[in-house]
């Protein structure tokens, strides 16, 4: 039974990840990790020594009681300061938005969300139900998914939290050590073009057939009106249809569509993205690398309970619409695999190539760099999970990661750490 519930979840996961960054159901949930490692930094220096990075918890509680549900999280950390060379003298207590998967990940080029993230330590979800079919919710993180796209799998603070489009980023090529990542706007509640869901929405949902909503994201101002619609459809059994708009009112929005088609032990995700051209955005200090683009990818997510395993292979490819840069694209796979009753096995690992400006190889262009790149990176995070009871979980992981910058520099950084989960 226990193997066939670490399957089912990990499905449920792989597929809509429709609750990922909260709960789905009222209950506690408590992370508690600590993680040592190597820092990035370039593979020739050679003073580097592992550091230890600390102890973290987060703390997740939802509660649903009437027409009414209450949400929230906080993450603290008692942060060190200590590697294996130098010693440390200091511990600094903090909420932070710190993750120990950040750590293996914190590259100071061109770092994004999916590195440093922008979201906060913290959020506060409330949603009134005031009839069976509606929804009307404020919050910091609402998270409202309306169909598959690439994700990062487990929230950040979790376990199987894993480089996001092979660890892409969301620039132009030279402006980040490898660029190409894609906006995927199936969370109709994100503020406009960044990965943060403070918002007021409202939904309308009948059954499991149809879903409607629309919600103005943090951010909005009178001056620049705008707000985010989006609809799934259940026509049949196995597909199901979403598609989206972030900043309806605005020339410049994103466009999303996703579809999944679901058979016995077989899912298939389906997904594109339209990213706009957005100098005007509500972000500050937006340029032309950002958004004029699309990508397109895909993920199987298959199940063998014979052997009690499911694995997840997945594809993107990116595009700009300016014709001097190249295509970029990744591939990863997901894999887990109990081992008797309680115990699962399981890694992730991607590979990813990044966009190049097609001038750097023409010597009248005025950029010519012949010997850049697009840069790529790869990424391997096993992991080994002791689910001890019910409500108790460890799970001690390794993530490995090199990169080769467009500039044909060499990083390569590891941590690994130990996962103590509660939920109940």
């Amino acid at each position: 039974m226990k193997k066939l519930l670490v399957l089912f979840n990990v499905f449920l996961l792989g597929s809509s990840i429709l609750f990922a960054q909260v709960l789905s159901s009222t209950g506690v949930k408590n992370t508690l990790s600590t993680s040592f490692g190597l820092p990035y930094a370039n593979t020739d220096v050679s003073d580097r020594d592992v550091r230890f990075f600390g102890l973290l918890e987060t703390l997740q509680i939802r509660y649903d009681v009437g027409k009414f549900t209450a949400e929230g999280m906080l993450n603290w950390g008692a942060l060190a300061n200590w590697s294996a060379e130098d010693g440390g003298d200091a511990f600094t207590f903090a909420h932070t938005g710190i993750t120990p998967f950040y750590y293996t990940n914190n590259h100071t080029a061109g770092g994004g969300w999916w590195t440093k993230p922008t979201i906060d330590g913290y959020y506060v979800n409330f949603i009134f139900h005031p009839t069976k079919n509606i929804d009307l919710g404020m919050g910091t993180r609402l998270n409202w998914v309306i169909g598959p796209a690439p994700s990062s799998l487990d929230d950040y603070w979790g376990y199987k939290a894993h480089l996001v489009q092979g660890g892409l980023k969301d620039a132009a090529p030279g402006n980040a050590d490898v660029a190409g990542y894609t906006y995927y706007a199936n969370c109709y509640t994100s503020y406009y073009q960044t990965n943060t869901k403070a918002a007021l929405a409202a939904r309308f949902r009948y059954e499991d057939f149809i879903e409607a909503g629309i919600a103005i994201p943090s951010g909005v101002t009178t001056s620049t009106p705008l707000f985010n619609a989006a609809v799934s459809i259940h026509p049949v059994d196995f597909i199901r249809i979403g598609v989206a708009f972030e900043g309806v009112m605005r020339n410049n929005g994103n466009f999303y569509t996703g579809v999944s088609f679901n058979f016995k032990n077989f899912l298939l995700d389906t997904y594109l993205a339209v990213n706009f051209r957005n100098r005007n955005t509500l972000i500050l200090g937006a340029h032309d690398g950002w958004g004029n683009q699309w990508g397109t990818g895909a993920a199987a997510t298959f199940t063998i309970p014979k052997i009690s395993m499911t694995i997840r292979p997945e594809v993107g490819f990116s595009f700009y619409n300016e014709s001097n840069y190249s295509m970029a694209w990744y591939t990863g796979a997901r894999m887990d695999f109990a081992i008797g009753s309680d115990f699962v096995l399981g890694a992730w690992s991607s590979l990813a190539f990044g966009a190049y400006d097609k001038r750097w190889y023409d010597e009248d262009s005025g950029v010519y760099h012949s010997d850049y790149t697009g840069g790529r990176i790869f990424d391997l995070r096993p992991e080994f999970t002791w689910n001890i009871n019910k409500s108790n979980a460890l799970t001690l992981y390794l993530d490995y990661q090199s990169r080769l910058k467009f500039t044909k520099e060499k990083y390569n950084t590891w941590a690994s750490g130990l996962y103590w989960t509660y939920k109940r």
